[in-house]
């Protein structure tokens, strides 16, 4: 994790110094400021993989600087951990619509916190490993697909489906092979059911990437 860059922000100069000292202990990279007008420029010198911020800021709500921070390009890709000291439903909500990666309650229980930001980090070292002009990977380590460096979640039979239609590009399996290879109770494979699970697979990933052979059953294009 000493590679991983975190930015801590807090007007508590307290908070602030128990959670930098905390993230020091565990081998972070850190730097932490108390002053939101500080951010630009800590940004010049060097982009944070990760951000953790306050809700309640002195000048600035922290939900509307997140969403500052996700609308512009070289800002959008820094994970943001939001901490409120308010337990509303609402602050949750507007974080999570602001782009917030992760929301806590105040008090915060660090070890908690260490994971989510394990978490995350996890996540961004993981995305460094795939090119975002490469079309199509499957991670059966995390069980996303990731399509020209964009990630999705699928659920576990769709993910099934579609390794098996990447296990051999451009082959067309016909809807008995696919049944044979991942169910082991046909009673549960009525009628169209691979066809349902193909066309969910469609609408997330896109419809271009499987096309139908009509009367025999589905492939996989890649170049």
């Amino acid at each position: 994790m000493a590679n991983n860059y975190i930015l801590v922000l807090d007007n508590n100069k307290k908070d602030l110094k128990e959670l930098t000292d905390f993230l020091n202990e565990n081998k972070f990279t850190v730097k932490s400021i108390d002053k939101s007008d500080s951010l630009a420029k800590e940004f010049d010198v060097k982009t944070p993989d990760l951000l953790i911020l306050p809700v309640e800021l002195e000048k600035i709500n922290g939900i509307d600087l997140c969403s500052q921070l996700k609308s512009k390009k070289n800002t959008e890709n820094i994970f943001v951990i939001l901490i409120s000291k308010k337990k509303e439903e609402f602050s949750l909500i507007a974080a999570l619509d602001s782009g917030a990666d992760d929301f806590l309650f105040h008090p915060i229980h660090l070890r908690v916190l260490l994971s989510r930001i394990k978490a995350l980090l996890k996540r961004k070292n993981w995305e460094g490993r795939y090119s975002e002009n490469e079309e199509l990977v499957i991670d059966t380590e995390r069980y996303i697909v990731i399509k020209k460096g964009k990630e999705f979640y699928l659920p576990k039979k769709e993910f099934e489906i579609l390794s098996l239609l990447k296990s051999k590009p451009n082959k067309v399996f016909s809807r008995d092979e696919i049944k044979n290879s991942l169910w082991t109770n046909f009673e549960q494979v009525r009628g169209r059911t691979v066809d349902v699970h193909i066309r969910k697979i469609r609408e997330k990933i896109g419809e271009e990437l499987i096309s139908t052979v009509k009367g025999v059953g589905y492939r996989l294009k890649l170049d």
